[in-house]
């Protein structure tokens, strides 16, 4: 969890620092108008350049891999996906039926299809929710742990369809 906390802090500090430079430059502009001087522009200029650049440097890879919503959270990635079918197991104990929930969604800063998959059901929801969209709670602190929120959906008061 140290290392999660000390990205988070790299990427507040990195993006606090792009801002810290655009209002340099702003400021940087107004003088230099005000006084006509080009030379106050340059002596704002170089410390908004400095902290552009290591702004971008400390954020540039969170925000360029895709874990800046769940570093600026701090806690679980939500989103939403598209119920693509219901599944059924016959491998449990005693022979009892489960139903599993099988959605999906194009996660929209890498472009690839992301398929999630319920906890069992033990009744069938109905094919009904198949094309509704349902949240989907990502662990970023244990990859490949996630949870389907199914509660809405099964009683009736789900998200809007696809």
């Amino acid at each position: 969890c140290g290392e999660g906390m000390n990205e988070r802090k790299k990427l507040i500090i990195g993006i606090v620092l792009m801002i810290l430079s655009a209002a340099a430059v702003i400021a940087g502009i107004k003088v230099s108008q005000a006084n006509q001087s080009a030379a106050l522009f340059v002596l704002f200029s170089i410390p908004a350049a400095i902290m552009i650049v290591s702004g971008g440097a400390l954020a540039g890879p969170p925000l360029l891999s895709g874990q800046a919503p769940l570093l600026l959270t701090g806690g679980d990635e939500v989103i939403t996906a598209e119920i693509l079918g219901v599944t059924r197991n016959l491998r449990t104990e005693g022979g009892k039926v489960q139903y599993y929930v099988i959605c999906r969604r194009k996660n929209p800063v890498t472009g690839k299809e992301e398929t999630y998959t319920s906890d069992p059901l033990d009744e069938y929801p109905g094919k009904e929710i198949i094309g509704k969209t349902v949240t989907v709670r990502i662990d970023p602190a244990e990859k490949g742990k996630y949870k389907v929120e199914l509660d809405q959906i099964l009683s009736g008061q789900g998200p809007e369809e696809c």
